[in-house]
């Protein structure tokens, strides 16, 4: 008897949460607001552009400025989670994994490859509600991260679209400029990333 009560006492609680859980979908997706959603991201970073582009403005150097191809760009990986704060605003942080010789920053020496563990938060504005179909947005936010056992610090800041499927599935399309603070550490780079995201 009292195996059939916890069993009727489990699928009442499995099926109020399943509505419950589709009610705020519903309800999210109504007002135009992001519900939660956790993604997974592949990035391309590059540290060359920046380094050529203010090279060039120094007059002892005085390079040419030049754009990185793909092949001289740095892969990586993120993991995000999104949140809508209102109709046109977002919050999002994401874990970011990238590959990189951080020892030639910080002793002008170069080696083998290191591993960059960046926490990333973020706000991201859109013109338009998050019921529509597509939206440009801007993004804005501070992070941090582990770079060859050194911490350093950075400020991102870019453009990105989103492709939204039945306030369900999100694909993101990102460009951020990473301002630097930490110099000895970790130097400016450009972020481009692609990612899918999924409603949970």
């Amino acid at each position: 008897m009292r195996q059939k009560f916890m069993i009727t006492c489990c699928l009442i609680l499995f099926i109020t949460g399943s509505f419950a859980q589709k009610s705020m979908k519903n309800n999210n997706a109504a007002a135009g607001k992001k519900g939660q959603l956790f993604g997974l991201h592949f990035n391309l970073s590059d540290f060359n552009t920046p380094a050529t582009f203010k090279s060039s403005t120094t007059p002892i150097i005085n390079s040419e400025r030049k754009f990185s191809s793909i092949r001289d760009m740095t892969a990586g990986f993120s993991v995000s989670y999104w949140k809508g704060l209102s109709n046109i605003v977002d919050f999002c942080t994401k874990l970011n994994t990238v590959f990189y010789d951080y020892a030639a920053i910080k002793y002008g020496t170069t080696g083998k490859t290191e591993i960059g563990m960046e926490l990333e938060p973020t706000i991201n504005i859109r013109p338009f509600g998050d019921n529509n179909r597509w939206a440009p947005f801007l993004t804005a936010g501070v992070g941090g991260g582990l770079y060859t056992n050194h911490i350093g610090a950075y400020v991102p800041a870019g453009i990105g679209f989103q492709l939204n499927w039945n306030s369900a599935t999100y694909l993101f399309i990102q460009g951020q400029y990473h301002f630097a603070l930490t110099k000895d550490v970790l130097s400016d780079n450009i972020v481009y990333s692609l990612g899918l995201a999924e409603s949970f």
